[in-house]
């Protein structure tokens, strides 16, 4: 519909993949030499759908590849534009919906005069029309613009997020999955929510203080579940309208793959077992908004289940079979059947059974060793339900459904939190404690021990996390801690962040690049053996800040200044290249180790030293990252140290400053940005080392970290620090 946000989301979607955006109505003005509204005046509506649907096809032929293109919502009143878009979905590639609550557009259109009248009531429109969105549309968005400018920078972001994750996933570029290599341990968090909205606290990692995220890979749907009345007592089977609100407001709070699903009374979930339309009316709703994982019972038709998945796009089935009964036997022909029936209809097989005893967990555990040898066998979901079936939880390997404290009820019997299961897996052996370091000097009042050991305790993992201090003189004591067995990884830090490199087998390709590490993972070959991993993880810090302060998307055109020619300064032109920016330059005390560090990366990075801070007058800078300590710097003439101008923030748009050192809190960079007319977002140092230890936290533990948890003691640990 018109008002529905569609140039606003199509602008920031043809941004996030890179692509042309066109709109197909100001083309048509374009060609011919008269507004919309105009045309409509001058040869009336029939005249002008007719002259609208020629330039949609001249468009799918003109704009074939890597293009956006915005249709005005009226295109779907023709019937021949109607087949047009339907063979384009069927055999070209995807077309997007995009709605917005229908009270929301109302009143937009009331104010607004560009486009003509429709000449009935907007509602009337809307109810006529809306069948034909979705048989024209492969896909749909929803704009939860009332939301998003609620929440003011912090709203876009989040819609920017959401819009890079949902076209990114639907058309292939970036698969949002599940990463399900057989030796890594995989989540998906489990709702029970029957209203997604009222818990925004709690599925918002920026948001409150209750980490219901933290460890999972993917968040569970229990569309089942969901009802606009409470918690759901009986077997009810929700609107597709109400869910479509649900998975919409899920995908805003959390960038997380969704696990879809809608779990029959049958099968031990509270959808109506005898409503099959509807229930694969929702199953295909999940798929045109996105959802990544599709869960489908393999008791359901097997034609309709392999038509959804027809046309399930990057996203996946979950071929799920329940029994309920504690009769079915691991080691028996029932099981296989099972597994064989899962492997043809889905990418990921999923059987859940009933323990009676605890050796059924251990016959559970030998028929997915079994069953999992061939290289090309599909991931495997194999639980127990029940007190007895716990520990078929603790074994499995790929998506293993878990719970949170926080929920007020679990989604399945014997469901554990992934904090509980990580205690178990150390209790029997499978996760060793292991022992982290900070290396460097000085680092007595480093936040890091803080950082790591609040993220270990609450992820239930028994590592600790330790200061080192250490110079270029202790690199034998370093060769022998970080090839220790206990030995888990380590941040490094000024002066080993290249003195380090030597003791490592490989790096990363950032770390290659950059030519400075801050991170060493130990990681274990299929043969037992241990490689120790170099790898980069400031730069990650420094592009995470900016961009969660970024109101757009970085370009060639813009230009970026790095104050330092250290290791950190690496990291900074790294990161301000992979932003996008065009142009680079270093400002140094000493210009000929600023042209080292320029000589070590490509020349495509288009990197240049500064001479003098005035000739930025030609190349305002958008974006400053000071790597430096502030104790180097100084914004007074009389002062020693090197020397700041307000010439630095001469951008008249204003613009990001990030300064590397956190200590003080607003250092002599951060002060001299707050002094500028224009309006610079200032990032001070403890921002970026956080951004940069959640990555480090997720390297070495597979986990994602408790983020908002970690920031609260981290920020705790910081503000208690003697001033300096």
């Amino acid at each position: 519909m018109r008002g529905a946000g569609k140039s606003y989301i199509g602008h920031m979607a043809a941004l996030e993949l890179e692509w042309e955006y066109l709109d197909a109505d100001a083309f048509l003005e374009q060609r011919h030499g008269m507004t919309c509204k105009e045309c409509v005046h001058q040869n009336g509506w029939e005249a002008f759908r007719e002259t609208e649907t020629a330039i949609l096809s001249e468009l799918l032929e003109l704009k074939a590849e890597k293009t956006i293109i915005s249709l005005g919502g009226g295109i779907v009143e023709t019937p021949n534009a109607r087949d047009v878009l339907k063979e384009y979905k069927a055999r070209r590639g995807p077309i997007v919906h995009i709605s917005r609550d229908i009270k929301e557009i109302v009143h937009y259109l009331t104010e607004e005069t560009e486009r003509p009248a429709y000449g009935e009531e907007i509602e009337e429109v809307y109810s006529r029309r809306k069948p034909w969105f979705h048989e024209c549309s492969s896909h749909q968005f929803v704009s939860l613009t009332k939301i998003s400018d609620g929440e003011g920078r912090k709203g876009k972001a989040k819609t920017q997020a959401a819009v890079r994750t949902f076209f990114g996933h639907i058309t292939g570029l970036s698969p949002n999955l599940v990463n399900l290599d057989r030796d890594r341990k995989s989540y998906f968090l489990s709702l029970t929510f029957p209203d997604i909205a009222a818990q925004q606290l709690s599925l918002d990692d920026s948001l409150g203080d209750v980490a219901v995220l933290a460890g999972i890979d993917a968040v569970e749907l229990r569309v089942d579940l969901l009802s606009p009345t409470g918690p759901v007592t009986v077997p009810s089977a929700p609107s597709i309208d109400y869910v479509t609100q649900q998975l919409a407001l899920l995908k805003y709070f959390t960038n997380l793959p969704i696990v879809y699903t809608v779990r029959t009374a049958g099968q031990g979930g509270a959808f109506p077992d005898r409503s099959e339309d509807h229930l694969f009316g929702l199953l295909d709703s999940g798929l045109r908004l996105g959802a990544e994982y599709i869960d489908v019972e393999t008791t359901l038709p097997h034609v309709r289940i392999q038509k959804l998945a027809n046309r399930k796009g990057s996203s996946k089935i979950i071929a799920s079979y329940h029994d309920w009964s504690g009769k079915m036997s691991w080691s028996g022909p029932e099981v296989q059947a099972q597994y064989t029936l899962g492997a043809s209809l889905g990418d990921v097989v999923k059987i859940v059974g009933k323990a009676n005893t605890i050796d059924d967990n251990l016959t559970l555990h030998g028929f997915v060793q079994k069953v999992s040898t061939s290289r090309s066998a599909k991931p495997l979901i194999a639980i127990n339900m029940g007190a007895a079936g716990q520990l078929s939880r603790v074994l499995n390997t790929t998506l293993t459904p878990v719970t949170h404290p926080a929920l007020s009820v679990a989604a399945a019997p014997g469901q554990l939190s992934v904090s509980q299961i990580n205690s178990a897996l150390h209790l029997i052996g499978q996760i060793p404690a292991k022992q982290f370091y900070l290396f460097g000097d000085p680092i007595g009042q480093s936040p890091s021990p803080t950082l790591h050991n609040t993220a270990f305790k609450t992820l239930g993992l028994p590592h600790k996390f330790d200061l080192f201090p250490s110079t270029t003189g202790s690199l034998e004591a370093l060769k022998t801690i970080v090839r220790s067995p206990d030995f888990g990884g380590a941040s490094v830090t000024i002066p080993l962040k290249l003195a380090i490199i030597p003791l490592l087998d490989t790096l990363s390709h950032a770390g290659r690049i950059i030519g400075a590490i801050n991170t060493v993972v130990p990681l274990k070959k299929r043969d037992g053996s241990i490689e120790l991993h170099g790898d980069n993880t400031d730069w990650i810090g420094i592009q995470r800040t900016i961009l969660a302060r970024s109101i757009r998307k970085w370009s060639v055109s813009d230009v970026g200044l790095i104050i330092g020619a250290g290791g950190t300064a690496r990291a900074a032109i790294y990161a301000l290249h992979r932003l996008g920016l065009g142009k680079i330059l270093i400002y140094n005390r000493t210009r000929e180790t600023a042209k080292t560090v320029i000589a070590g990366f490509p020349i495509s990075f288009n990197i240049h030293v500064m001479e003098d801070l005035k000739d930025l007058e030609k190349d305002p800078p958008g974006i400053v990252v000071g790597t430096v300590p502030a104790s180097a710097t100084t914004s007074d003439a009389k002062g020693e140290g090197l020397l700041l101008s307000n010439s630095i923030f001469g951008h008249s748009e204003g613009g990001i400053v990030v300064d590397m050192a956190y200590r003080p809190h607003k250092t002599p960079l951060l002060e001299l940005a707050g002094q500028s007319d224009a309006l610079w977002q200032q990032v001070p140092g403890v921002e970026v080392l956080l951004g940069q230890g959640y990555e480090q936290s997720e390297l070495w533990t597979g986990s994602k970290p408790p983020v908002r948890i970690v920031e609260k003691a981290v920020l705790s640990f910081y503000h208690a620090l003697p001033p300096v």
